[in-house]
């Protein structure tokens, strides 16, 4: 029964909200109690048993199993990080209700998908908690959000559809919804299997991953500053969770679905790194810094299916990473809101300064931080896959890379104008705090809650291999805009938003469309008909006839047929091919 109590809290809470006639402040004071439950609940270091819900959906399991504990911890400290910003945040929004219903629903999808054991559960938890996100992307109703909305719900809806297509393949093949069975028997599938490539590209598109990614920086920057830090904070990871649930990681080596997801890992790391220096947005250079981390986790996930045996090692790691990416940048999404409340003041400056460093260079692996643990474990599980020693320089380069991206992050909300008229001193506390513990909760949870293996911290090699890419990327970037300014990210154009590029492609291409013969003037779609009568009547349509029509004229060709049609009769006669 606690298992309920903890997923449903928040839904319980939202009809509290929902029932609500004053607006304001209880509203939100009622959103940040929402992941109160499973917060205490993995704190306390109980093992409930699992628990089988028979009559809900077609047999529910909820459990923590090996993945529940580290997913339902980070998704329950950011929603409360989230949720403790928000009620001073929403203060002054008279939306704020509204809000706060599509905040708790979307949470109690977060939390549910962490501890489903069964692929009905999981995809009702995903589904629940992707279409209340999208509210929160399109919360402030401008211009910009509603874009990002619309690329986020149809990005979501395909990304949906897959999904649903490979778990139905999944649950057919194992004749069990759980998702231990499933497992099993993805392990004895062919790489090339359709249900690898649907829940590949379905999880993927949530994941964010490369060339799956366009919703992902139009999202961020147009949500609210809470939804923004549950996005890249928690609610991403559900698409690395649903592939660590249905591809056999551990069971069974896969050579090429290991180098699918090693190649857009790392395109994904370099390209989040490329197009976050030309944008200008501190939220959108977050969003694609995004990017580039999810490449990473996505690396060390084809490490685990090139080679089955260092899943064993890769698996704590992945936790680590997940939860180190996780706290840092919902901290980094609400410290930019921040600039715009605290700006104006010298020393709320500098502690915002101060408070901003400290989780960027620890996302970029500075020494003695849980970024630089993370970084040392993938170069030395490099070292044990055959073949991939060269990766380990593109690693060094990736957080070279990330240095950079960070020291353009900071420059640019450095120069971020102060939008928010609104000033409340105890906000910048309350988020120094939280950007505290963001940093140093990782460190935490890895040496209690996950076997990860441990470092030589004062190592001067370990020291040596985290400090330098952060020093060179920080003189590299400072360089080309202090020495270099007409060279420099800040005079650059930003990266060209690839859905405005589709859309003005589409503009030049629909008017001609129209015009054209194949399309029905009356709905602006194909016109079959028209179609058909071209290709039977056309030029192409008569020559191709009239070879057949000539092909048959010959006394040769027509016996060969007559001879084959005879042979086919006989052989139904027998029953040979019935």
């Amino acid at each position: 029964m606690i298992w309920l109590f903890v997923v449903f809290f928040p839904l319980f809470l939202a009809v509290v909200v929902l029932s609500l006639k004053k607006r304001g402040f209880p509203g939100a004071l009622v959103g940040a109690l929402g992941p109160l439950p499973a917060l205490a609940l993995v704190l306390s270091g109980v093992e409930p048993a699992a628990y089988h819900l028979k009559d809900f959906l077609l047999g529910s399991h909820l459990g923590f199993e090996d993945y529940g504990r580290p997913f339902l911890l980070l998704t329950a400290l950011v929603w409360t990080g989230a949720g403790i910003y928000g009620v001073m945040y929403r203060a002054v929004d008279y939306n704020q209700n509204i809000f706060t219903i599509f905040f708790l629903t979307c949470m109690c999808g977060n939390l549910g998908l962490a501890i489903a054991q069964d692929a009905v559960s999981f995809y009702a938890f995903f589904a629940l908690m992707t279409f209340s996100g999208y509210v929160l992307v399109v919360h402030h109703s401008t211009q910009k959000a509603w874009k990002a909305g619309r690329v986020y719900l149809i990005m979501a809806v395909l990304g949906e559809g897959a999904v649903v297509a490979g778990m139905m393949i999944g649950v057919h093949s194992a004749q069990s919804t759980l998702f231990s069975e499933i497992a099993r028997v993805t392990a004895t599938l062919s790489w090339h299997h359709p249900l690898f490539w649907l829940l590949f590209a379905g999880f993927g598109i949530k994941a964010g991953v490369l060339g799956l990614h366009f919703w992902l920086p139009l999202a961020h920057p147009a949500a609210p500053a809470p939804a923004s830090a549950v996005l890249s904070g928690t609610m991403i990871k559900a698409g690395l969770l649903g592939m660590i649930h249905f591809f056999p990681l551990g069971l069974v080596s896969f050579s090429s679905w290991g180098s699918v997801f090693i190649c857009l890992g790392l395109g994904g790391a370099f390209f989040g790194v490329l197009a976050g220096l030309l944008e200008k947005d501190p939220k959108t250079i977050l969003a694609y810094s995004s990017i580039s981390q999810i490449g990473l986790m996505l690396f060390l996930c084809g490490l685990g299916i090139i080679e089955a045996q260092l899943w064993t090692i890769g698996l704590p790691v992945l936790f680590l990473f997940i939860i180190h990416h996780g706290l840092i940048k919902a901290v980094l999404f609400l410290g930019v809101d921040i600039a715009g409340y605290v700006k104006g003041s010298r020393r709320s400056t500098y502690l915002l300064l101060a408070g901003l460093a400290l989780p960027a260079i620890a996302l970029a692996g500075a020494p003695l931080t849980s970024g630089s643990w993370i970084k040392y474990l993938l170069k030395d599980m490099v070292e044990l896959v055959p073949g991939v020693l060269w990766i380990t320089i593109l690693l060094s380069l990736s957080s070279l890379g990330t240095a950079m991206l960070m020291a353009h992050f900071l420059s640019r909300l450095h120069l971020k104008n102060p939008d928010k008229p609104h000033y409340r001193p105890g906000l910048l506390f309350i988020w120094l705090g939280m950007a505290a513990a963001g940093v140093s909760l990782p460190l935490i949870i890895g040496l209690i809650y996950l076997d990860v293996p441990d470092v030589s911290w004062i190592e001067p090699r370990v020291v040596w291999s985290s400090l330098w890419p952060i020093v060179f990327g920080a003189l590299i970037y400072f360089f080309f805009n202090l020495k270099k300014p007409s060279l420099s990210w800040q005079a650059a154009e930003n990266w060209p938003d690839t859905v405005t590029q589709i859309e003005k492609a589409w503009r030049k291409f629909y008017p001609r469309w129209e015009k054209s013969n194949f399309c029905d003037p009356s709905c602006g779609q194909i016109n079959f008909v028209n179609l058909a009568d071209r290709l039977i009547f056309g030029p192409a349509g008569l020559k191709v006839t009239c070879m057949i029509e000539a092909l048959f004229r010959q006394w040769f060709v027509a016996g060969l047929v007559f001879v084959l049609l005879i042979l086919i009769f006989i052989l139904m006669g027998s029953g040979r091919l019935s």
